[in-house]
């Protein structure tokens, strides 16, 4: 009976972090759609700490009850955490970027910042534009060198071929605008007629 009683403190202490932990990753889930990076993180502690048992249940068992996630999709996020530290999950809000492409630039984002061209780009929503043209400037510069060595297309072809590009990845974001959340609705909303207006005035130039 003894050591039935003592446990109960650390037994209850390992409850009420367990349980802060997780109404701070729901309150993270409610800022801006997702806080991936401090969601990760509190993922990260729940496991290392083993704070899960307080549930009794086992991580697997409290990944699908309590996280909403698989074991394995946890375990990814903990990896990519480890991995890149949180400014991957900084800039996959702003872009959406896989691991496998911010491998070849992470050596460009630090403290919060993307490089690009002698300047640091805070990783903001309200920079996502900079931001994601920072990320293709990197991408294409990261790219093989026998990747940059065919002969460059016509410039009208190659203007229609990216045209193209970017009209398919609109279409592809306002298909799936339901599962953005609404900040990002908002942005893609506003890049649509930033890019219509820019549209008009070239052609108003064209024609003028």
């Amino acid at each position: 009976m003894k050591s039935h009683r003592s446990n109960q403190p650390a037994e209850a202490a390992g409850s009420f972090d367990l349980g802060t932990l997780l109404g701070q990753r729901k309150a993270f889930g409610l800022i801006a759609g997702r806080c991936s990076a401090a969601e990760a993180e509190t993922i990260r502690r729940i496991r290392q700490e083993r704070l899960y048992e307080a549930s009794k249940l086992n991580w697997e068992q409290f990944c699908q009850t309590h996280l909403g996630m698989c074991r394995t999709q946890a375990d990814r996020l903990i990896r990519l955490l480890e991995q890149f530290g949180p400014d991957y999950f900084e800039l996959s809000q702003l872009t959406r970027i896989a691991p496998e492409a911010y491998r070849a630039i992470a050596h460009a984002v630090k403290d919060g910042h993307i490089h690009w061209q002698s300047e640091a780009i805070a990783l903001l929503p309200e920079n996502s534009e900079k931001v994601a043209a920072a990320v293709a400037g990197l991408r294409e510069a990261a790219k093989p060198a026998e990747e940059n060595a065919d002969p460059p297309a016509p410039p009208l072809e190659a203007l229609k071929r990216r045209g193209d590009e970017v009209v398919v990845e609109c279409f592809k974001l306002v298909q799936s605008r339901a599962a953005l959340p609404p900040f990002e609705r908002q942005q893609l909303k506003n890049l649509i007629g930033r890019m219509r207006r820019e549209l008009q005035r070239l052609e108003n130039q064209v024609w003028g």
